[in-house]
Protein backbone atom coordinates (compact mmCIF):
# COMPACT_ATOMS: atom_id res chain seq x y z
CA UNK A 1 0.00 0.00 0.00
CA UNK A 2 2.74 2.46 0.98
CA UNK A 3 4.76 1.56 -2.12
CA UNK A 4 2.05 2.47 -4.63
CA UNK A 5 1.22 5.67 -2.76
CA UNK A 6 4.86 6.77 -2.80
CA UNK A 7 5.21 5.68 -6.42
CA UNK A 8 2.13 7.68 -7.30
CA UNK A 9 3.55 10.86 -5.77
CA UNK A 10 6.95 10.47 -7.44
CA UNK A 11 5.54 9.54 -10.84
CA UNK A 12 2.98 12.35 -10.61
CA UNK A 13 5.87 14.76 -10.05
CA UNK A 14 7.88 13.16 -12.86
CA UNK A 15 4.91 13.43 -15.22
CA UNK A 16 4.51 17.07 -14.25
CA UNK A 17 8.12 17.96 -15.07
CA UNK A 18 8.13 15.88 -18.27
CA UNK A 19 5.03 17.49 -19.75
CA UNK A 20 6.04 20.88 -18.39
CA UNK A 21 9.22 20.58 -20.46
CA UNK A 22 7.25 19.52 -23.54
CA UNK A 23 4.79 22.37 -23.06
CA UNK A 24 7.63 24.85 -22.56
CA UNK A 25 9.25 23.91 -25.87
CA UNK A 26 6.68 22.64 -28.38
CA UNK A 27 4.51 25.79 -28.76
CA UNK A 28 7.66 27.72 -29.60
CA UNK A 29 9.35 25.14 -31.84
CA UNK A 30 8.38 26.90 -35.07
CA UNK A 31 9.49 30.26 -33.69
CA UNK A 32 12.81 28.72 -32.58
CA UNK A 33 13.34 27.18 -36.02
CA UNK A 34 12.69 30.59 -37.59
CA UNK A 35 15.81 31.89 -35.77
CA UNK A 36 17.97 29.22 -37.45
CA UNK A 37 17.44 30.38 -41.04
CA UNK A 38 15.51 32.54 -43.48
CA UNK A 39 12.41 30.44 -44.19
CA UNK A 40 9.11 31.09 -45.93
CA UNK A 41 5.84 30.53 -44.08
CA UNK A 42 5.34 27.12 -45.73
CA UNK A 43 8.91 26.10 -44.95
CA UNK A 44 8.53 27.12 -41.30
CA UNK A 45 5.28 25.18 -41.05
CA UNK A 46 6.82 22.04 -42.59
CA UNK A 47 10.07 22.15 -40.59
CA UNK A 48 8.06 22.65 -37.41
CA UNK A 49 5.82 19.72 -38.29
CA UNK A 50 8.86 17.52 -39.03
CA UNK A 51 10.61 18.44 -35.79
CA UNK A 52 7.44 17.56 -33.93
CA UNK A 53 6.23 14.51 -35.84
CA UNK A 54 9.50 12.66 -36.45
CA UNK A 55 9.99 12.44 -32.70
CA UNK A 56 6.76 10.52 -32.45
CA UNK A 57 7.36 8.44 -35.58
CA UNK A 58 10.51 6.97 -34.03
CA UNK A 59 8.70 6.66 -30.71
CA UNK A 60 5.98 4.63 -32.44
CA UNK A 61 8.53 2.37 -34.12
CA UNK A 62 10.51 1.77 -30.92
CA UNK A 63 7.54 1.33 -28.56
CA UNK A 64 6.91 -2.40 -29.22
CA UNK A 65 10.55 -3.15 -28.39
CA UNK A 66 10.32 -1.21 -25.11
CA UNK A 67 6.93 -2.81 -24.35
CA UNK A 68 8.40 -6.29 -24.66
CA UNK A 69 11.32 -5.25 -22.46
CA UNK A 70 8.87 -3.82 -19.92
CA UNK A 71 7.15 -7.22 -19.66
CA UNK A 72 10.59 -8.73 -18.97
CA UNK A 73 12.28 -6.09 -16.79
CA UNK A 74 9.50 -3.89 -15.42
CA UNK A 75 8.24 -0.33 -15.96
CA UNK A 76 10.64 1.52 -13.63
CA UNK A 77 13.57 0.72 -15.92
CA UNK A 78 11.62 2.12 -18.85
CA UNK A 79 10.98 5.35 -16.96
CA UNK A 80 14.70 5.67 -16.19
CA UNK A 81 15.65 4.96 -19.80
CA UNK A 82 13.28 7.64 -21.08
CA UNK A 83 14.13 10.41 -18.62
CA UNK A 84 17.89 9.76 -18.77
CA UNK A 85 18.26 9.92 -22.54
CA UNK A 86 15.81 12.82 -22.90
CA UNK A 87 18.02 14.86 -20.55
CA UNK A 88 20.77 14.67 -23.18
CA UNK A 89 18.74 14.96 -26.39
CA UNK A 90 16.78 18.02 -25.25
CA UNK A 91 20.06 19.73 -24.33
CA UNK A 92 21.40 18.96 -27.81
CA UNK A 93 18.31 20.49 -29.44
CA UNK A 94 19.05 23.70 -27.53
CA UNK A 95 22.62 23.93 -28.84
CA UNK A 96 21.75 22.95 -32.44
CA UNK A 97 23.35 25.22 -35.07
CA UNK A 98 20.71 24.55 -37.76
CA UNK A 99 17.28 23.09 -38.37
CA UNK A 100 18.62 19.71 -39.52
CA UNK A 101 20.36 19.16 -36.18
CA UNK A 102 17.09 20.02 -34.42
CA UNK A 103 15.28 17.39 -36.49
CA UNK A 104 18.05 14.81 -35.87
CA UNK A 105 18.07 15.22 -32.08
CA UNK A 106 14.28 15.35 -31.90
CA UNK A 107 14.20 12.03 -33.78
CA UNK A 108 16.71 10.50 -31.37
CA UNK A 109 14.62 11.76 -28.47
CA UNK A 110 11.64 9.88 -29.89
CA UNK A 111 13.47 6.54 -29.93
CA UNK A 112 14.10 6.67 -26.18
CA UNK A 113 11.10 8.65 -24.88
CA UNK A 114 8.04 7.31 -23.09
CA UNK A 115 8.29 8.32 -19.43
CA UNK A 116 4.63 9.25 -18.95
CA UNK A 117 3.30 6.17 -20.77
CA UNK A 118 5.34 3.86 -18.58
CA UNK A 119 4.42 5.79 -15.44
CA UNK A 120 0.75 5.29 -16.37
CA UNK A 121 1.37 1.58 -16.95
CA UNK A 122 3.14 1.16 -13.61
CA UNK A 123 0.37 2.89 -11.64
CA UNK A 124 -2.56 1.36 -13.55
CA UNK A 125 -1.42 -2.18 -12.72
CA UNK A 126 -0.66 -1.52 -9.04
CA UNK A 127 -3.48 0.62 -7.60
CA UNK A 128 -6.59 -0.98 -6.03
CA UNK A 129 -9.24 -1.71 -8.65
CA UNK A 130 -11.98 0.21 -6.82
CA UNK A 131 -10.13 3.52 -7.25
CA UNK A 132 -8.40 2.83 -10.55
CA UNK A 133 -10.36 5.41 -12.54
CA UNK A 134 -9.85 8.09 -9.92
CA UNK A 135 -6.15 7.26 -9.60
CA UNK A 136 -5.57 7.42 -13.34
CA UNK A 137 -7.42 10.72 -13.62
CA UNK A 138 -5.37 12.13 -10.74
CA UNK A 139 -2.16 10.92 -12.33
CA UNK A 140 -3.16 12.78 -15.48
CA UNK A 141 -3.29 15.99 -13.41
CA UNK A 142 0.49 15.71 -13.04
CA UNK A 143 1.09 15.86 -16.77
CA UNK A 144 -1.64 18.44 -17.39
CA UNK A 145 -0.31 20.59 -14.55
CA UNK A 146 2.92 20.59 -16.50
CA UNK A 147 0.97 21.40 -19.65
CA UNK A 148 -0.62 24.30 -17.78
CA UNK A 149 2.56 25.67 -16.24
CA UNK A 150 4.93 24.95 -19.13
CA UNK A 151 3.62 27.35 -21.79
CA UNK A 152 3.54 30.22 -19.32
CA UNK A 153 7.11 29.57 -18.14
CA UNK A 154 8.19 29.00 -21.73
CA UNK A 155 6.54 32.24 -22.79
CA UNK A 156 8.38 34.27 -20.17
CA UNK A 157 11.70 32.52 -20.89
CA UNK A 158 11.25 33.20 -24.62
CA UNK A 159 10.31 36.83 -24.02
CA UNK A 160 13.11 37.69 -21.61
CA UNK A 161 15.92 35.20 -22.36
CA UNK A 162 15.45 33.55 -25.76
CA UNK A 163 14.23 30.30 -27.28
CA UNK A 164 17.41 28.28 -26.71
CA UNK A 165 17.26 28.77 -22.95
CA UNK A 166 13.89 26.97 -22.84
CA UNK A 167 15.61 23.74 -23.90
CA UNK A 168 18.36 24.12 -21.29
CA UNK A 169 15.79 24.47 -18.49
CA UNK A 170 13.85 21.47 -19.84
CA UNK A 171 17.02 19.34 -19.84
CA UNK A 172 17.58 20.17 -16.16
CA UNK A 173 13.96 19.18 -15.41
CA UNK A 174 14.45 15.77 -17.04
CA UNK A 175 17.61 15.18 -15.00
CA UNK A 176 15.55 15.80 -11.85
CA UNK A 177 12.91 13.33 -13.10
CA UNK A 178 15.59 10.67 -13.61
CA UNK A 179 17.05 11.10 -10.12
CA UNK A 180 13.73 11.12 -8.24
CA UNK A 181 12.50 8.04 -10.11
CA UNK A 182 15.79 6.20 -9.50
CA UNK A 183 15.80 6.91 -5.77
CA UNK A 184 12.17 6.67 -4.70
CA UNK A 185 10.14 4.53 -7.12
CA UNK A 186 9.86 0.91 -5.96
CA UNK A 187 8.32 -1.63 -8.33
CA UNK A 188 7.17 -5.06 -7.20
CA UNK A 189 8.27 -6.88 -10.33
CA UNK A 190 10.10 -10.16 -10.85
CA UNK A 191 12.19 -10.12 -14.05
CA UNK A 192 11.55 -12.99 -16.45
CA UNK A 193 13.55 -14.46 -19.30
CA UNK A 194 12.71 -13.64 -22.91
CA UNK A 195 12.05 -17.35 -23.57
CA UNK A 196 9.44 -17.41 -20.77
CA UNK A 197 7.25 -14.66 -22.26
CA UNK A 198 3.81 -16.02 -23.12
CA UNK A 199 2.69 -15.60 -26.77
CA UNK A 200 0.67 -12.51 -27.65
CA UNK A 201 -1.64 -13.60 -30.49
CA UNK A 202 -3.73 -16.17 -28.53
CA UNK A 203 -4.50 -13.56 -25.88
CA UNK A 204 -5.45 -10.95 -28.49
CA UNK A 205 -7.79 -13.53 -30.04
CA UNK A 206 -9.40 -13.96 -26.62
CA UNK A 207 -9.69 -10.20 -26.01
CA UNK A 208 -11.01 -9.60 -29.52
CA UNK A 209 -9.38 -7.90 -32.49
CA UNK A 210 -12.38 -5.56 -32.78
CA UNK A 211 -11.78 -4.11 -29.33
CA UNK A 212 -8.04 -3.71 -29.93
CA UNK A 213 -8.61 -2.05 -33.32
CA UNK A 214 -11.06 0.57 -32.02
CA UNK A 215 -8.88 1.14 -28.95
CA UNK A 216 -5.85 1.92 -31.10
CA UNK A 217 -7.87 4.09 -33.48
CA UNK A 218 -9.08 6.09 -30.47
CA UNK A 219 -5.58 6.64 -29.11
CA UNK A 220 -4.41 7.70 -32.56
CA UNK A 221 -7.37 10.03 -33.16
CA UNK A 222 -7.17 11.80 -29.80
CA UNK A 223 -3.43 12.31 -30.08
CA UNK A 224 -3.66 13.42 -33.73
CA UNK A 225 -6.11 16.10 -32.62
CA UNK A 226 -3.85 17.32 -29.83
CA UNK A 227 -0.71 17.16 -31.96
CA UNK A 228 -2.26 18.99 -34.92
CA UNK A 229 -2.91 22.05 -32.76
CA UNK A 230 0.26 22.21 -30.64
CA UNK A 231 2.91 23.20 -33.22
CA UNK A 232 0.59 25.69 -34.95
CA UNK A 233 -0.95 27.40 -31.95
CA UNK A 234 1.62 30.21 -31.88
CA UNK A 235 0.94 31.00 -35.55
CA UNK A 236 -2.83 31.04 -35.04
CA UNK A 237 -2.42 33.31 -32.02
CA UNK A 238 -0.21 35.60 -34.10
CA UNK A 239 -2.93 35.76 -36.77
CA UNK A 240 -5.68 36.64 -34.25
CA UNK A 241 -3.66 38.81 -31.86
CA UNK A 242 -4.58 42.50 -31.67
CA UNK A 243 -1.79 45.08 -31.88
CA UNK A 244 0.00 45.71 -28.60
CA UNK A 245 -0.15 42.22 -27.13
CA UNK A 246 3.00 40.16 -26.48
CA UNK A 247 3.00 37.13 -28.81
CA UNK A 248 5.08 34.79 -26.63
CA UNK A 249 3.16 35.40 -23.42
CA UNK A 250 -0.26 35.27 -25.11
CA UNK A 251 0.69 32.03 -26.87
CA UNK A 252 1.70 30.57 -23.53
CA UNK A 253 -1.59 31.53 -21.90
CA UNK A 254 -3.74 30.17 -24.75
CA UNK A 255 -1.73 26.94 -24.91
CA UNK A 256 -2.27 26.51 -21.15
CA UNK A 257 -6.07 26.64 -21.35
CA UNK A 258 -6.67 22.87 -21.86
CA UNK A 259 -4.41 22.09 -18.92
CA UNK A 260 -6.25 24.55 -16.69
CA UNK A 261 -9.59 22.90 -17.45
CA UNK A 262 -8.19 19.42 -16.83
CA UNK A 263 -6.78 20.44 -13.45
CA UNK A 264 -10.12 21.91 -12.38
CA UNK A 265 -12.23 18.92 -13.38
CA UNK A 266 -9.93 15.87 -13.09
CA UNK A 267 -11.20 14.84 -9.67
CA UNK A 268 -14.81 14.94 -10.79
CA UNK A 269 -13.98 13.06 -13.99
CA UNK A 270 -12.24 10.30 -12.03
CA UNK A 271 -15.30 9.88 -9.85
CA UNK A 272 -17.50 9.67 -12.97
CA UNK A 273 -15.21 7.00 -14.47
CA UNK A 274 -15.50 4.83 -11.35
CA UNK A 275 -19.24 5.46 -11.00
CA UNK A 276 -20.66 4.99 -14.51
CA UNK A 277 -17.74 3.12 -16.05
CA UNK A 278 -15.03 3.94 -18.55
CA UNK A 279 -17.10 2.93 -21.60
CA UNK A 280 -20.01 5.31 -21.02
CA UNK A 281 -17.65 8.09 -19.93
CA UNK A 282 -15.67 7.68 -23.15
CA UNK A 283 -18.76 8.03 -25.36
CA UNK A 284 -20.04 11.10 -23.47
CA UNK A 285 -16.78 13.04 -23.41
CA UNK A 286 -15.77 12.10 -26.95
CA UNK A 287 -19.10 13.46 -28.24
CA UNK A 288 -18.45 16.69 -26.35
CA UNK A 289 -14.94 16.89 -27.85
CA UNK A 290 -16.27 16.56 -31.41
CA UNK A 291 -18.69 19.46 -30.84
CA UNK A 292 -16.11 21.74 -29.17
CA UNK A 293 -13.49 21.18 -31.84
CA UNK A 294 -15.92 21.98 -34.64
CA UNK A 295 -17.07 25.15 -32.87
CA UNK A 296 -13.43 26.25 -32.48
CA UNK A 297 -13.10 26.37 -36.28
CA UNK A 298 -15.59 29.27 -36.31
CA UNK A 299 -13.82 31.56 -33.81
CA UNK A 300 -13.31 35.22 -34.65
CA UNK A 301 -10.95 36.47 -31.93
CA UNK A 302 -8.30 35.41 -29.43
CA UNK A 303 -10.71 35.23 -26.49
CA UNK A 304 -13.03 32.79 -28.25
CA UNK A 305 -9.99 30.63 -28.99
CA UNK A 306 -9.03 30.64 -25.31
CA UNK A 307 -12.57 29.68 -24.21
CA UNK A 308 -12.90 26.75 -26.60
CA UNK A 309 -9.42 25.50 -25.74
CA UNK A 310 -10.60 25.54 -22.11
CA UNK A 311 -13.66 23.44 -23.02
CA UNK A 312 -11.52 20.94 -24.95
CA UNK A 313 -9.44 20.55 -21.81
CA UNK A 314 -12.50 19.13 -20.04
CA UNK A 315 -12.59 16.28 -22.54
CA UNK A 316 -8.83 15.77 -22.21
CA UNK A 317 -9.34 14.99 -18.53
CA UNK A 318 -11.54 12.01 -19.40
CA UNK A 319 -10.60 10.46 -22.73
CA UNK A 320 -7.11 9.02 -22.21
CA UNK A 321 -7.76 7.87 -18.61
CA UNK A 322 -10.93 6.11 -19.81
CA UNK A 323 -9.00 4.30 -22.54
CA UNK A 324 -6.27 3.32 -20.08
CA UNK A 325 -8.79 1.94 -17.60
CA UNK A 326 -10.47 -0.04 -20.39
CA UNK A 327 -7.06 -1.46 -21.35
CA UNK A 328 -6.36 -2.61 -17.79
CA UNK A 329 -9.83 -4.16 -17.50
CA UNK A 330 -9.48 -6.17 -20.72
CA UNK A 331 -5.78 -7.09 -20.87
CA UNK A 332 -4.02 -9.78 -18.72
CA UNK A 333 -1.07 -8.49 -16.70
CA UNK A 334 1.49 -10.81 -18.34
CA UNK A 335 1.04 -9.13 -21.76
CA UNK A 336 0.16 -5.67 -20.49
CA UNK A 337 3.49 -4.10 -21.41
CA UNK A 338 3.22 -5.24 -25.02
CA UNK A 339 -0.42 -4.15 -25.43
CA UNK A 340 0.30 -0.86 -23.71
CA UNK A 341 3.18 -0.35 -26.14
CA UNK A 342 0.67 -0.67 -29.01
CA UNK A 343 -1.37 2.08 -27.35
CA UNK A 344 1.79 4.14 -27.10
CA UNK A 345 2.62 3.50 -30.77
CA UNK A 346 -0.91 4.55 -31.79
CA UNK A 347 -0.56 7.77 -29.81
CA UNK A 348 2.83 8.39 -31.36
CA UNK A 349 1.48 7.84 -34.86
CA UNK A 350 -1.22 10.37 -34.02
CA UNK A 351 1.57 12.79 -33.19
CA UNK A 352 3.10 12.06 -36.59
CA UNK A 353 -0.08 12.37 -38.63
CA UNK A 354 -1.48 15.37 -36.74
CA UNK A 355 1.27 17.94 -37.38
CA UNK A 356 1.78 16.92 -41.01
CA UNK A 357 -1.95 17.21 -41.72
CA UNK A 358 -2.01 20.51 -39.83
CA UNK A 359 0.81 21.91 -41.96
CA UNK A 360 -0.90 20.88 -45.20
CA UNK A 361 -4.37 22.01 -44.09
CA UNK A 362 -3.19 25.36 -42.72
CA UNK A 363 -1.21 26.11 -45.89
CA UNK A 364 -4.30 25.53 -48.04
CA UNK A 365 -7.25 26.50 -45.84
CA UNK A 366 -5.88 28.48 -42.88
CA UNK A 367 -5.19 27.60 -39.25
CA UNK A 368 -8.84 27.38 -38.16
CA UNK A 369 -9.42 24.45 -40.51
CA UNK A 370 -7.12 22.36 -38.29
CA UNK A 371 -9.96 22.11 -35.76
CA UNK A 372 -12.32 20.69 -38.40
CA UNK A 373 -9.72 17.98 -38.99
CA UNK A 374 -9.61 17.24 -35.23
CA UNK A 375 -13.39 17.07 -35.03
CA UNK A 376 -13.59 14.62 -37.93
CA UNK A 377 -10.90 12.21 -36.68
CA UNK A 378 -12.46 12.02 -33.22
CA UNK A 379 -15.86 11.49 -34.84
CA UNK A 380 -14.39 8.45 -36.63
CA UNK A 381 -13.26 7.03 -33.27
CA UNK A 382 -16.65 7.74 -31.70
CA UNK A 383 -18.50 5.97 -34.53
CA UNK A 384 -16.06 3.08 -34.19
CA UNK A 385 -17.01 2.55 -30.54
CA UNK A 386 -20.72 2.82 -31.29
CA UNK A 387 -20.37 0.18 -34.02
CA UNK A 388 -18.25 -2.07 -31.78
CA UNK A 389 -20.72 -1.99 -28.89
CA UNK A 390 -23.66 -2.60 -31.24
CA UNK A 391 -21.98 -5.65 -32.78
CA UNK A 392 -20.83 -6.89 -29.36
CA UNK A 393 -24.39 -6.54 -28.03
CA UNK A 394 -25.80 -8.46 -31.01
CA UNK A 395 -23.33 -11.33 -30.44
CA UNK A 396 -24.29 -11.57 -26.77
CA UNK A 397 -28.01 -11.57 -27.67
CA UNK A 398 -27.59 -14.29 -30.28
Amino acid sequence: MENWKRNFRVLWFGSLLTDMGNAMTLPFMVLYIDTLGDFTRSQSNMFGALAFSLTYLFKALAAPLWGKLADQKGRKLMCLRASGVMTLTILLVGVSPNVWCVILFRSLQGVFSGYINNANALISTSVPECIRGKSMSKLVTGSVSGTLIGPVIGGFLAAFMGYREIFFVTSICMAIVFLTTLIWVKEDFIPIKKSDLLPLIPEINRIGWGFLTVLLISFLSIQATIASVTPMISLLVKELLPTGYNLSITTGVVAAMPGLATILIAGSVGTILDKIGAQKSLLIFMSFAVICLFMTSMIQNIWQLAIFRLLVGITDAALLPALQVMTVQMVPSFIFGRIFSFNQSAQSMGSVIGPICAALISSGFGYKAIFVFGSLVELVALLGWILYYRLHSQRQTS
